[in-house]
This record gives C-alpha cells, structure tokens and sequence, in this order.
C-alpha cells in the first residue's frame, strides 16, 4: 500500500502516512497487530486529493485524527502513541522571534515618549519691533530729504536748528502753494469776470451769478418737479418751465438767490403758447414778487404781486414794444435793473419801460411761462445776475 499524499510505500499495518518519507502511523487499525494498539473504530478516510493551498504551499499534511474514547496527550495533541515534535527553533522558523534583547527588527519599539505640550508663540514683540524698525526708517529717510534739501550749509546746524529751519521751509512751501491756489483762483475769477461785464446801465455791478441753467449744479437751487399746477425741468442743456393749464402763469425760482439792488438778464426762447417773463425781489414761497411778462406778439406787463391770489395785483407797467422779437423760437434776452424804489426793464439790451415802487426791497430772482390762451412752454438759459 502507498501513501495517498506522496505514494510513498506503507508497511501493510500502517494505514496513513502523516509525514511523506517519515512512515510513522497515526493508528494502527484494529486488526490486533500492534500489542499495544486499542480497539478503536478508525475515522472515514481522507480525500484522496491532497490540500490545494495556494501556490507554493505545503502539500496536505494529517497529523494523525485523534481516536475516538482517548484522551489526548497533554504533550503532543496529534497523537497518544506519537512522541510530541520539538517546538520549532529559529533556524526551522525564521519567523518565530528571537529574545528581546536589543533593537532587533522583531524586537517591540520602546514606547513615544509625550512631546511637551505646545505653548501659542508671542508675537507682540515682533509686531512692537517692526512697527519700531518702520518708525526708524521713516525718520531716517525724512532727515535724508531735509538734509539733502538744507544744503550744504546744514552741515554747521545742529538738529533742533535744523528742525526749525525744514519747518521753516515747508511752512513757506506750504504758504506759496496757497498762495499759488489763491493766485489762481483770483486770476480765473478775474477772467470770468472780464468776460461778463455788466451791460446795463449804470454799468457797474459786480458779477455775483453765473449760470447756464443746464443743471443744478451751480448751487442755486432752481425748482424742479412737475405738480398738478406746471413743471420744471432741466432738459436739453436748459431750463424748461410749462404751465398745466391755460389763463395760467407758473413760477420757477432759484431758492438760494437773495439780491437787493441788481441787474438780472436771462436769454429766454418762448417755443410754444403765449409769454414767459422773469420775477426779481421774489418771495416764492408767499407769491410776493415783480412780474416782467413779456408775449410773443409783442407786447408786455410789469406787475407786483403781493400773494398768488391774482385779485391783489398790481400792474406797473404795460404796452407793445419794437424791443420785443415776435412770433415763437425767438430766443432774445430779458433783463431787469432795481436799484432802490428803481425798475427799469429791458429786452434784447433796450429799455422798454421805467417804473417806481418799494414795495419789495429784496428776494429771489426766477423765471415764468404764462399760459394766455394756449398750452405754453418757455425755454431758459444763461442766467446772469451784478450785483449794484
């Protein structure tokens, strides 16, 4: 009989073959042959097909099934009847580990030793060192400039009079910088000036508003909106003033002009409708004002009103006037002189009327479109006031 593993032949009393080339039985079978052999009834036989382990493996290897009814050695579990192996040394195992004596590869690895807790690093100190070191170049490279800008003659000065004479010298730069501005600001006002004299007599008012009417940009605070009774709108690069209904006048003034004794010209275009006028010495608020109403078939009126009521008026003066260019899209220039109890009107640079009345001695200056008969729209710009 052979092994079933490795086919290596059995003695006819061996019925297994647990270690190929080492014929030692795992039992004998109960035949009586061995005088020491139990009556025992063997287990089934093993497969005949050996252990398919993974490549490389050990081929199947039965240690011997333990007899039924024996108990097993305590020295070697296999077999009662088979002496025990030697336990596996180093050089059989080299996977069984030596003594730890040292720091060899299977030796355990000592145990961390407990980094000190970590304290948050201060960094005042070197914020208060670079704010420092900024400090000193700044200085440093100021009394660089304040030297190089002293001159050679600094050399003999010692820092307190050197401070003062930098101080000196940048409150004389500061001072002919103002200066310079100021200059400036003289000669641009003394060209706008020069470019806008007074053209009514007596001739000498000093300009005091200038104003395109494009916006509101001036700081004069012209009316704007559109409200049930009329509109003012800037559009265009001009002033659009329009009443809401016929036999109408609506009122648009600068709210932050105040004059007392003045010339004030307009250049008006009445492109739609019946009139347009301006008002001077003006309460707009409380509707006290002067009323230069001019239409454009030639005529015109001079009025003082007292209160928006209308019933109070009072006209001053009134007429037809060869001044007056007539028919609509006709800009031309409206003007008032008030001078005291004085008004005198003019347009396009002519007298047309002289008048005397105190009743209002100052106020707002402002325009009007004056709807007679017809829906009316005026159109307003270049705005000039001399003060007297």
């Amino acid at each position: 009989m052979n092994c079933s593993v490795c086919g290596t032949p059995l003695a006819p009393d061996v019925q297994y073959c647990p270690r190929c080339g080492t014929p030692t039985p795992a039992y004998y079978a109960s035949t009586g042959s061995s005088p020491n052999a139990p009556t025992v009834t063997p287990l089934p036989p093993p497969p005949s097909a050996p252990y398919s382990g993974a490549p490389g493996a050990a081929p199947y290897t039965d240690y011997g099934a333990q007899p039924y009814g024996t108990t097993p050695s305590s020295t070697n579990p296999y077999d009662p009847y088979t002496p025990a192996p030697p336990p596996p040394t180093v050089a059989d195992n080299p996977y069984v580990a030596p003594p730890a004596t040292g720091y060899g590869p299977y030796a355990p690895a000592p145990a961390p030793v407990a980094a000190p807790p970590s304290r948050p690093r201060n960094r005042l100190p070197l914020v208060i060192g670079g704010v420092i070191l900024a400090l000193l170049l700044i200085i440093g490279g100021l009394l660089a400039a304040l030297l190089h800008s002293v001159g050679p003659t600094s050399t003999s000065l010692n820092p307190a009079q050197m401070t003062a004479t930098a101080q000196a010298q940048a409150t004389a730069t500061f001072t002919s910088s103002l200066t310079a501005t100021a200059q400036a600001s003289s000669n641009a006002t003394a060209t706008v000036i020069a470019a806008n004299p007074d053209p009514y007599p007596p001739g000498n008012g000093q300009l005091a508003l200038l104003d395109p009417m494009s916006d509101n940009s001036k700081g004069y605070d012209w009316d704007t909106g559109t409200f049930s009774n009329g509109s003012c709108t800037f559009s265009g690069g001009a002033y659009h003033v329009s009443p809401a209904k016929t036999n109408f006048f609506y009122l648009c003034a600068a709210k932050a002009s105040n004059f007392s004794n003045f010339t004030f010209e307009v250049q008006m275009d009445i492109v739609q409708g019946d009139c347009g006028g301006i008002v001077f010495r003006a309460d707009s608020t409380n509707g006290k004002f002067y009323f230069f109403d001019v239409c454009q078939d030639g005529s015109y009126r001079l009025y003082m009103y007292p209160d928006y009521s209308g019933t109070t008026s009072k006209e001053l003066a009134g007429g037809a006037s060869p001044a007056i260019k007539t028919g609509l899209n006709q800009p031309q220039l409206i003007a008032a002189v008030a001078q005291g109890s004085s008004i005198t009107v003019y347009m396009n640079k002519q007298k047309v009327t002289s008048v005397t009345d105190s009743t209002f001695s100052q106020g707002q200056v402002g325009v009007v479109a004056d709807a007679g008969n017809n829906p009316t729209e005026v159109v307003f710009s270049n705005a000039r006031v001399w003060k007297l």
